[in-house]
């Protein structure tokens, strides 16, 4: 894990990501890459001149405040962090893959983001879950107010759906060892659903493939699955909730839903995805 990347729009709850970033920075001894993207919005009759004026405002602005940040960290740490700060005019989108991409991130911190924290229960902003679908990157979204604490459980919500066709638990696996972790396989079943071959030999392909992995598997029962999901992790504790927002499977139509903001907002836990 050598480098991560934490997008900030300064706002209390990105800084709140960004501290989660730091400990993980620490944790892994990594990188960590401080961006903010700023997108100036002239008024309809706007001049050259003042778009150019208003840019270069808004670019010493952000500088500034990401060199406060850096301090900051650096001063609340008691030492010197390898941190780099990254300010671009551009949509947050945009910025935080490119950055990603010539840095060769290994993993991205988000908290709430632009317009999302007008509403406090909006707690993925549009920019977040973009990212976490979008960027082939792992990517934690770090509620409000919650904390970084060691990571001991992680919580995989698995469909169960071709699993063993794609490298999800191979990465799931990765988080585990790094983190050293016990690794918990969640699978939502609908009521008196028959076990499939299909799933026969996924539960046998993850067995397998987690056989010297602390690892156990749970099949829950229910129709709505975030609603399940969120009403597990309220009896059961755990430390990150794992998930893939792939297409075209079912966590990928919940991540563009509400609920799965309702999920992490109520449950109080990291959402960290995985490709």
């Amino acid at each position: 894990m050598k480098t991560i990347i934490a997008p900030t729009d300064f706002s209390s709850a990105a800084h709140n990501a960004v501290d989660y970033a730091v400990e993980l920075a620490k944790f892994f001894n990594s990188r960590l890459i401080l961006v903010n993207a700023y997108h100036p919005t002239p008024p309809a009759d706007y001049e050259f001149a003042y778009t150019v004026e208003l840019s270069t405002v808004l670019k010493n602005n952000s500088v500034e405040k990401l060199n406060d940040l850096k301090n900051e960290i650096c001063k609340k740490n008691g030492r010197e962090l390898d941190i780099k700060c990254i300010s671009e005019m551009g949509f947050s989108y945009d910025t935080i893959k490119a950055v990603a991409e010539k840095y060769d991130a290994n993993l991205v911190v988000m908290g709430i983001v632009g317009e999302a924290g007008k509403i406090k229960k909006h707690l993925i902003g549009s920019t977040a879950i973009k990212v976490a679908r979008d960027l082939d990157v792992p990517t934690f979204i770090i509620p409000e107010n919650v904390k970084y604490h060691r990571i001991h459980k992680i919580s995989f919500a698995c469909d169960f759906k071709k699993t063993e066709n794609t490298d999800l638990i191979y990465v799931a696996k990765f988080f585990s060892k790094v983190f050293d972790a016990e690794l918990e396989i969640v699978n939502v079943e609908k009521p008196k659903e028959f076990i499939s071959i299909d799933k026969a030999v996924t539960n046998l392909f993850i067995e397998e493939k987690l056989e010297h992995v602390r690892h156990k598997t749970v099949h829950i029962t229910g129709n709505n699955v975030a609603l399940e999901l969120e009403d597990y992790f309220h009896t059961y504790e755990s430390d990150v909730i794992m998930i893939n927002p792939k297409k075209h499977n079912l966590f990928y139509y919940l991540f563009n839903h509400s609920i799965t903001k309702e999920l992490a907002y109520n449950a109080r836990l990291p959402v960290l995805a995985i490709h």
